[in-house]
């Protein structure tokens, strides 16, 4: 019998030709794209399920203590809370912190006296629990001991290989730090580790020891918010007693820091309006959290864009198997008296169906084939688009080989379901005899599968301009300043002399302006508690950057009341330029009068900044984050800080390509007359800005992918669905004809049906996708209204699609002489 089912299948693949095409054309594309969903999907859930009892392994949160946003949670922990963990939890087996101390210059000089010298950018602070807790194998080197002294640490393979070859690293001598002699430290190799798969959320190329930091000096601080912790709970832990006790721990051990920092006790904390709680974060949830997470890890996966794939792909295939219905359903005709032979030569109802199955098995199997060859082919792109690193081993994943073996075999039965249903279910002998009246039989069932196809293929169609106007708004609104040609020169910390430096540039042709300061946006993290006139020492949380009396200017930013820092008045360097929402934040009106008002640090008579500015607010973080308390201190404020990174922020001129990198060139040349042998490097403002968005980029341009497959796969579906009508009613048509309908009559009868189903679809997808869009821009701080001509204008290009399908097929039969279909009657 299987014989006879594959003999019958490759006559009927030989007999149409056209719609055996369509049907594999649609079931190919269908499993090549789910197939690359798949493998999008298995690598975002994969990131940190490599870790030994990952399952018992957290990320200590906190609140948000530095934003009035109580509800979001913040990944970064004073070490206070280490201790308190250590001796609060017993069911805590092991802790272990890191720390993110930012980019280093390391440079190793070789036997030769050939210095070798690298920015390296990932570069975190470990303790000694570090490789107790975490699944980094060490290659070289006694994970045990590889921190326990000062000035050491570990590095990648291929981060040992950038800095001595083949020689083994262990005992080599690196520098890090500037060119500044007391900017440097010697560290000693005492490890080597495997580089980090691309499935971690920890990623890093180099780790010091956590001993150079002053980690055990402020033990009793909660505020000192510069280390990522995590637990490691033991294996007869009860999570939920866990977290019920974590609710009492910041009560019982933040005071000492509340009253030390801000002069105040946890209940006042408490009573002026404010939280402070501890949270439990599964390790596996770090790349996709299930709420919003601000820390040290900002580039992880966003959860609504993995269910948004997932349902793009089940629809995709839905789509293809419904083509194959309605294809098996348009060749009834050509296929009725067949089946009715076979079923009066004893074939019954169940065989039938089988052989049905069996047809769509082949079909998908054949599709299968193919989209394994396509994937192939396509995965090169796919990464470029996603920035993955994907690949597909059917030989060494018996995970994809399974999953794709189900999805085979569901989509065999949901394409065959309805042909077995339809095309077994007849009367033989009234077929052979030609009365089977089958004009309307399912017609409102092939009806509603249309309406389907083309719903989802506005749904995603919506929902993919949407979300490109969506990123075109944040990469075009009006941030405050202007963030175009304006450049960052790195590691200013090296050069012995930065205002000389700043001057040189400014001498520089095309260079507008040039500032010293710590930080740019979207990067101004610094950040800290301080209290002003009038608040009867209540503190409030404000974010702050340095920079010199050129940094605003070069920003490009209106005073909207005062002054700007001068170099004129020494006395500047202790004065401070605050934003609208500081102001707002302390309570005072948005006006001049807040001029010479002052800002203090809690408990310090000698630490106070008198206001001599107010700047409008602008979006100093990325456009998913609200605008915040602001303060802009001088970068000579001795109070502040002693940066550790300091900055070059420049203003150019618009060029053309050669002369930027004419203006480029004479930078690089005045920062090595300046800097020495310090690597040249800088980053554009703008491009830190769009970072922040990538992900929904990406996702972005897999749903024009899809969007495009979803439209193609429903065009073949509508393709077969008017084949099949046109069968059904030839002789209609001619008919018609005879009695003296005009082509443009019949081409109206045809495409009027099909008309008022798109039209329907489109009623039914408008308000889904409003919904989806409305969900997903929530992540946005500033979001659009989604347009209403993106509704009409899809809608229009769906039908003007459909009518352009419907026309052809519909003209051809009007074109058909009436003879040759009405000879028989």
């Amino acid at each position: 019998m299987v014989r006879n089912f594959i003999l019958l299948f490759l006559r009927n693949l030989k007999r149409q030709k056209l719609f055996s095409f369509i049907n594999l054309m649609g079931l190919t594309v269908s499993i090549a794209s789910t197939l690359l969903i798949y493998l999008y999907i298995s690598h975002e859930l994969s990131y940190d399920n490599f870790h030994p009892n990952s399952e018992r392994l957290y990320r200590v949160n906190q609140t948000f203590i530095w934003s009035d946003d109580k509800e979001t949670q913040f990944s970064r922990t004073g070490p206070g809370v280490a201790v308190a963990l250590k001796e609060e939890l017993p069911e805590v087996e092991l802790i272990t912190s890191l720390h993110t101390p930012g980019n280093f210059i390391i440079s190793y000089t070789t036997p030769h006296k050939e210095v070798i010298s690298f920015e390296e950018d990932k570069v975190f602070a470990a303790d000694t629990n570090f490789f107790r807790v975490f699944n980094f194998p060490l290659i070289a080197g006694d994970p045990v001991s590889a921190f326990n002294r000062i000035n050491t640490l570990v590095m990648t393979r291929s981060t040992a290989q950038k800095y001595f070859g083949n020689d083994s690293p262990l005992g080599k001598m690196v520098r890090l730090g500037g060119l500044k002699g007391e900017g440097q430290q010697t560290f000693e190799v005492t490890g080597v580790v495997e580089d980090v798969p691309d499935n971690s959320t920890i990623q890093f190329d180099v780790l010091l020891s956590m001993k150079n930091f002053p980690v055990d000096r402020l033990h009793w601080s909660w505020i000192w918010t510069q280390l990522e912790t995590f637990v490691l709970l033991n294996e007869k832990a009860n999570i939920n007693n866990v977290r019920a006790k974590l609710e009492s721990i910041p009560k019982k051990r933040v005071e000492e820091t509340l009253q030390r920092v801000m002069n105040t006790t946890y209940d006042d904390y408490i009573k002026s309006g404010k939280k402070w709680e501890l949270f439990l974060q599964p390790i596996a949830t770090l790349h996709l959290p299930n709420q919003a997470v601000v820390g040290s890890f900002p580039d992880t996966g966003n959860v609504k864009i993995l269910y948004s794939l997932i349902g793009a792909a089940i629809f995709i295939v839905l789509l293809s198997c419904i083509n194959f219905m309605n294809l098996s359903t348009a060749q009834f005709t050509k296929r009725i008296k067949e089946a009715s032979v076979r079923k009066i030569l004893g074939l019954g109802k169940k065989e039938l169906s089988i052989s049905y199955f069996v047809e769509a098995l082949a079909f998908c199997l054949i599709a299968t084939l193919a989209a394994l060859a396509l994937t192939q082919i396509l995965i090169p792109s796919f990464n470029t688009i996603t920035g993955k690193h994907l690949k597909m081993d059917l030989l060494h994943n018996l995970q994809i080989v399974g999953s794709l073996g189900i999805l085979i075999v569901v989509m065999a039965v949901i394409s065959s379901s309805y042909p077995s249903f339809f095309l077994s279910g007849f009367n033989p002998v009234e077929a052979v005899k030609g009365k089977l009246k089958i004009g309307r039989q399912g017609k409102a069932f092939r009806n509603s599968l249309v309406i389907f196809q083309f719903a989802v293929s506005i749904i995603l169609i919506v929902c993919t301009a949407v979300v490109f106007q969506q990123l075109q708004y944040v990469s075009e609104k009006d941030l405050g300043f202007d963030k175009q040609n304006l450049i960052e020169l790195k590691h200013v910390e090296a050069v012995r002399n930065e205002e000389s430096l700043a001057k040189a540039v400014l001498n520089i042709p095309g260079v507008i302006d040039a500032s010293w300061c710590n930080s740019t946006p979207p990067r101004i993290f610094g950040g800290d508690s301080f209290t002003a006139e009038g608040m009867n020492g209540v503190n409030f949380s404000l974010n702050y950057g340095a920079g010199d009396d050129r940094y605003i200017p070069t920003l490009d930013i209106k005073l909207k009341f005062g002054r700007n820092f001068s170099d004129q008045n020494p006395d500047d360097v202790n004065k401070v330029i605050v934003n609208e929402s500081a102001i707002k934040k302390i309570g005072w009106p948005v006006d001049e009068s807040v001029l010479g008002r002052k800002i203090l640090y809690p408990n310090s008579d000698s630490a106070q900044f008198e206001i001599i500015g107010v700047l409008p607010d602008f979006n100093y973080w990325a456009l998913d984050v609200s605008i915040e308390p602001l303060a802009i201190f001088h970068i000579k404020n001795k109070h502040i800080g002693n940066w550790a990174q300091t900055y070059l922020a420049v203003r150019i001129e618009p060029q053309n390509a050669k002369t930027w990198q004419t203006t480029i060139a004479s930078l690089n040349s005045t920062w090595k007359a300046h800097a020495g042998d310090t690597p040249f490097e800088y980053g554009f403002i703008d491009e830190y800005f769009n970072e922040a968005f990538k992900t929904h980029e990406r996702f972005g341009s897999v749903l024009i992918v899809m969007a495009s497959l979803a439209i193609l796969i429903a065009c073949l579906g509508l393709l077969g669905m008017i084949i099949y009508a046109l069968e059904q009613r030839t002789k209609e048509i001619g008919i018609r004809k005879v009695s003296g309908a005009s082509v443009w009559n019949i081409l109206t009868l045809i495409s009027k049906g099909y008309t008022t189903l798109i039209i329907i679809a489109f009623v039914i997808a408008a308000p889904i996708s409003y919904l989806i869009m409305k969900q997903w821009l929530q992540d946005f701080a500033y979001r659009i209204t989604p347009s209403p001509w993106i509704y009409l204008a899809t809608g229009i290009a769906i039908l003007f699609v459909a009518i352009l399908i419907t026309s052809y097929h519909s003209v051809k039969a009007a074109l058909t002489n009436p003879v040759e279909v009405l000879r028989d009657e």
